[in-house]
C-alpha cells in the first residue's frame, strides 16, 4: 500500500524539491501540495493522507501550532531551514526533521522510516476477544495479554512493553500504540509512558508505583490521571 504525502510550504522551490523526491519513489503517493498551513487544514478536511512533509516558519500559522491545534494528524516529517527547531519539532513526535536544502539520501532515510512505522502499526492490533494484542518483534510475531503489561515506554520511534516475564521492543510510536489500546484498561500517563489501571498500586505526587517501579505522570497528563481517580471513586461509592 502507497504512502499518501502532503506537502505543505510557502518556498515554491520547496514543494517542487520534495515533489520531485516524491514521484522517485514508488511507495510514495503525493495527495496534494499546499502553501499554507491554513490551506492545508482545508485540504486534509476533503482528503486524508498518511504523511505530512511540513515547513514550521509560515505566515499566519507556523507548521509547530498548526501540529499543536490540529487533532489527528497523520504522521509528520518537518521541512526547514532553521535548525533551532528541531527539539520542538521531536517532542511533537514528528517522525523525522529535514534540513533545507533536503538531500535525496537524507530524505530517503526520513521516508523509509515511515514506511517501516507503517508496517509496524499494522501489526499491532487489539484482537477479537480484546484480552490480548500480538507485536511483531525479533523477525517474530508475539502474543501478548493485556494482563501481563506493566506498562509502555515510549523511546523515539519505538516502544519498550514492560511485562511480567519480559521486555518487548517494538517499532511503533507511544502515540499509535496507545490508539490500538482500549481506553478501559490503559491510561497515557506521560508523553513517553503508557499503564494499565488495573496494575496501578499506588499514586504519590507525580509518580506512579506499579509492581515495586516507579513511572512518571507529566504535567500535560495530570488532570487526565486525576479525573480517572475521581471517577474510580466515585463508581465505587455508588
Amino acid at each position: 500500500m502507497k504512502i499518501k504525502c502532503l506537502i505543505v510550504d510557502d518556498e515554491p522551490l520547496a514543494r517542487e524539491g520534495i515533489a520531485e523526491y516524491v514521484k522517485q519513489l514508488d511507495f510514495l503517493e503525493l495527495a496534494g501540495v499546499c502553501d499554507s498551513a491554513v490551506s492545508a487544514i482545508k485540504f486534509l478536511k476533503e482528503t486524508p493522507v498518511d504523511l505530512i512533509f511540513l515547513d514550521i516558519q509560515m505566515p499566519m500559522l507556523t507548521g509547530l501550532d498548526f501540529v499543536k491545534t490540529f487533532p489527528n494528524l497523520p504522521k509528520i516529517i518537518f521541512t526547514t531551514a532553521h535548525a533551532n527547531y528541531a527539539l520542538q519539532g521531536f517532542e511533537l513526535n514528528a517522525v523525522d526533521y529535514l534540513l533545507k536544502p533536503v538531500s535525496f539520501e537524507r530524505f530517503l532515510k526520513a521516508v523509509n522510516k515511515v514506511a517501516d512505522l507503517q508496517k509496524a502499526t499494522e501489526v499491532v492490533q487489539e484482537e477479537g476477544d480484546g484480552n490480548f494484542f500480538f507485536v511483531k518483534t525479533d523477525k517474530k510475531y508475539v502474543k501478548i495479554d493485556f494482563d501481563e503489561v506493566y506498562f509502555i515506554e515510549g523511546v523515539k520511534d519505538y516502544v519498550k512493553i514492560h511485562t511480567t516475564t519480559e521486555r518487548h521492543l517494538v517499532l511503533i510510536n507511544i502515540k499509535n500504540i496507545q490508539l490500538r489500546l482500549p481506553d478501559s484498561k490503559f491510561i497515557r500517563v506521560h508523553k513517553s509512558y503508557i499503564v494499565p489501571v488495573g496494575k496501578i498500586a499506588t499514586i504519590e505526587g507525580n509518580i506512579i508505583k506499579i509492581a515495586g517501579q516507579e513511572v512518571p505522570i507529566g504535567k500535560e497528563f495530570r488532570d487526565q490521571v486525576d479525573d480517572f481517580i475521581r471517577k474510580k471513586l466515585m463508581k465505587r461509592n455508588q
